[in-house]
């Protein structure tokens, strides 16, 4: 291909993006389930990221398809650790102990 003649680039922000996302949504589950937003928008670009892989527009398929994985993942364990702080919280109100420091 000659000097400056356009070449097809390939498109793969995507799949690193949700790779990343992925990866932080993963570790802020930790954080009483906070990785949640970061998990489900891995899922949305990582699904983009595969797409773009299946039609040959870009080749990270395999970040993109980690990154998805990971974002469902995170979303499950994240929706468990926010219905067990739910539970424990509402155990708490509605047992009707209280406690003094004396």
């Amino acid at each position: 291909m000659p000097y400056g003649a356009g070449g097809g680039g390939q498109e793969n922000g995507l799949g690193v993006a949700a790779l990343v996302l992925g990866i932080i949504g993963l570790v802020l589950m930790c954080a009483y389930g906070s990785g949640i937003i970061f998990s489900v928008l891995a899922i949305v670009l990582g699904k983009m990221g595969m797409n773009k892989a299946a039609q040959g527009r870009a080749n990270n398929a395999g970040m993109a398809k980690a990154g998805f994985i990971m974002g469902i993942v995170g979303t499950v364990i994240g929706v468990i650790v926010v219905l067990f702080f739910i539970l424990v919280f509402a155990g708490a109100l509605l047992s009707g102990e209280t406690t003094t420091i004396n």
